[in-house]
């Protein structure tokens, strides 16, 4: 059986084998953003994904909540949409893009959200900024075109 380390309070535990690691989930002293190691691999991973602990496991339970509890699908894909239609037509997409990402990312740093979409959520929140930032600097450009024709214009007619 694999031995196993985990790291709590930013130290290494362990020895230990897998059914420590599941006994420490059950009692929640382990969750599932907490790494864990065995040899043969190349870095630490989190608990929650690794296929030892979720073996007989619906897919998306999270071992610590209650029983028949599941997290909540991520919505990676649609901020993904959200940030790339804001970077291409409106930067309003841009901003709900923004939003939508950080408290996706939030709700998966605290357990409730399946983590499986971090990546995709990410990318999709930092095209929203870019976007925003561009659409505000944008609007700024536009105004200051406007105040110099009118002063330009102004000038002109006197």
């Amino acid at each position: 059986m694999a031995q196993w380390w985990y790291l709590q309070n930013g130290e290494k535990q362990g020895p230990v084998d897998e059914a420590d690691i599941r006994a420490a989930m059950a009692q929640g002293t382990l969750g599932p953003m907490d790494m864990v190691w065995t040899q043969g691999m190349s870095d630490w991973q989190q608990v929650g994904q690794r296929p030892e602990f979720s073996a007989g496991q619906p897919a998306g339970l999270n071992p610590m909540l209650s029983p028949g509890q599941y997290l909540k699908p991520h919505r990676g894909t649609v901020v993904l949409v959200l940030g790339i239609l804001g970077l291409v037509f409106c930067f309003i997409c841009g901003i709900i893009a923004w939003v939508m990402g950080n408290n996706d990312l939030r709700e998966m740093d605290e357990g409730v959200m399946d983590p499986a979409g971090r990546d995709v959520t990410n990318a999709g929140r930092v095209c929203g900024m870019i976007s925003t930032i561009l659409g505000i600097c944008s609007f700024i450009f536009v105004i200051l075109y406007f105040i110099a024709m009118f002063s330009f214009m102004s000038n002109n007619y006197r």
